[in-house]
């Protein structure tokens, strides 16, 4: 699943960010009037306002709920299997980190709705959406994206030391690297959240005090640094994931016919590959949909570093908000497909789901 929090601190200057465009941007005044909005192209605004309600309000949304439902029925399958392996644990944490990604994703389409000032919400709802769910979407995505480098990481070591790997990674190894996958790339919302807090603000607009970001003494000290931080990141990990993947599939052709013509006890070594080459499979084609997934993210966020108009307070802001909802469509089409591929290529979570299934009277009892 990638998502770059919407608004990035590379593109607020001084105390007096363009964040707090948001307050007037790509919302509708109370009576609604496109024209007072945008006096002087009123059609590109309506198309804007129909983009933002199919993309947002009707693809995403309905992608991300499916991607919900279907995460859930990962982990409850994955936890009956019992969280007892490497790849079961990875996969598991995979499936939550794919959630919070989908909860920030909802979260944002509610906030950036062209109607959502209609509500009289007593906060700035793109602001509250910085604070709450931009950085934590790009940091929940990230996670997920080192799962998948620590995953792909793992079969190469498979294939590397086939007869040492059950003790070279093992489950307590795996829950503390995954441990510290979260922990570094929290580290890297720091900068940010110490030198931005929610705070009560008047509005003129709205003649009431309204909840919005405000932003601390230090924030010439720490601006920009995490979504650069971000950004490296994101493009690390990608070109971890690409290389590993393969070297994942050159190893696995080599070694698939180096047994196919061994000597050896024939049976066995038929079992094993077959073994080993599904699950090389399931691995390449889950981290193949990350990369996929992701692509777009690594060029757009270098050009929100190296373009400071293309944000949400320049010149470009309506594409830039409209490229980053796309995004936010791959993301949750490569975290709501995780099933499919476990479905069809896993036969021990086809079993298993199937029995939960059968178990709990959705199925008749007489089917297999």
């Amino acid at each position: 699943m990638e998502l770059n929090p919407l608004y990035s601190s590379v593109q607020i200057n001084s105390l007096q960010p363009d964040l707090f465009k948001l307050k007037s941007m790509y919302t509708l005044n109370e009576s609604t009037d496109v024209q007072q909005h945008v006096p002087n192209d009123e059609n590109l605004f309506f198309n804007w306002v129909v983009f933002s309600l199919i993309m947002n309000t009707c693809i995403s949304s309905l992608i991300g709920l499916l991607g919900l439902v279907s995460n859930v029925i990962n982990m409850v399958v994955f936890f009956h299997q019992g969280l007892n392996s490497s790849i079961t644990i990875s996969l598991f944490c995979m499936a939550l980190t794919d959630i919070f990604t989908i909860l920030f994703v909802l979260w944002a389409n509610i906030c950036f709705n062209p109607y959502i000032e209609t509500v009289r919400a007593p906060f700035y709802f793109g602001e509250l959406f910085y604070f709450t769910g931009g950085w934590p979407s790009g940091f929940s995505v990230r996670v997920t994206l080192y799962i998948t480098v620590y995953i792909t990481a793992e079969r190469c070591l498979c294939i590397l030391f086939p007869l040492s790997i059950k003790t070279l990674i093992t489950p307590g190894r795996t829950r503390v690297v995954v441990g510290i996958i979260i922990v570094l790339n929290a580290l890297t919302l720091v900068p940010e959240y110490s030198s931005i807090y929610l705070s009560w603000q008047f509005s003129p607009e709205r003649n009431e005090t309204l909840l919005g970001a405000a932003f601390r003494s230090n924030r010439a000290e720490t601006h920009g640094v995490t979504f650069l931080l971000h950004v490296l990141l994101v493009i690390v990990g990608q070109v971890c994931v690409i290389i590993l993947t393969g070297v994942l599939i050159i190893h696995l052709r080599r070694q698939t016919e180096w047994r196919m013509k061994s000597v050896g006890d024939k049976k066995k070594e038929t079992s094993y590959s077959a073994r080993d080459r599904k699950s090389q499979a399931l691995v390449i084609v889950v981290a193949t949909s990350v990369v996929v997934c992701y692509i777009p993210l690594t060029p757009v966020s270098l050009i929100t570093v190296f373009m400071p108009e293309f944000s949400i307070g320049g010149k470009y802001s309506k594409v830039f908000v409209d490229t980053w909802d796309t995004i936010f469509v791959f993301s949750l089409i490569n975290a709501a497909s995780n099933i499919l591929i476990y479905y069809k290529m896993n036969s021990k979570f086809r079993t298993k789901l199937l029995q939960l299934v059968h178990r709990h009277g959705y199925l008749d009892q007489g089917r297999p």
